[in-house]
């Protein structure tokens, strides 16, 4: 058996991968809502804060990714198959995203140069890493 995909089943697909990828942006932010309040009732140092900071900029990447895919789902079934609307789509969506380096890096790899490879290499130890969890 065969199944085939309409633009309506990918649309649909996307919209479901943009909100999984939004809740978990919702649960970031409430655990590090938790971690900010641990670790401020502490007298954090400088580090501390900035490692904070860093998990912040994570959660609005992830929101915007998140945003941006669902904006790209719902354009999708309306947008044709080839051309230039199509090529549009993407770029219009990416345009949309407001973490100007996210911006940046997401264009970068919708029109990599030839130096610059489409996905990153990943060493074999960070390969090793994903999909493990890690339980306290």
């Amino acid at each position: 058996m065969t199944v085939e995909y309409t633009d309506n089943d990918v649309s649909a697909f996307l919209a479901v991968l943009a909100a999984m990828l939004l809740d978990n942006v919702l649960q970031l932010d409430e655990t590090v809502g938790r971690v900010t309040d641990f670790v401020m009732s502490n007298k954090p140092d400088r580090d501390t804060v900035v490692t904070l900071q860093s998990f912040d900029r994570i959660k609005q990447e992830f929101e915007a990714l998140g945003d941006a895919l669902a904006r790209y789902a719902q354009a999708h079934p309306a947008t044709p198959e080839s051309g230039e609307e199509r090529f549009r789509l993407g770029h219009d969506v990416i345009s949309g995203i407001t973490v100007a380096d996210l911006k940046e890096r997401l264009l970068n790899r919708l029109l990599p140069s030839e130096d610059q490879p489409l996905l990153p290499e990943v060493s074999p130890e960070e390969a090793a890493e994903v999909g493990v969890d890690v339980l306290y």
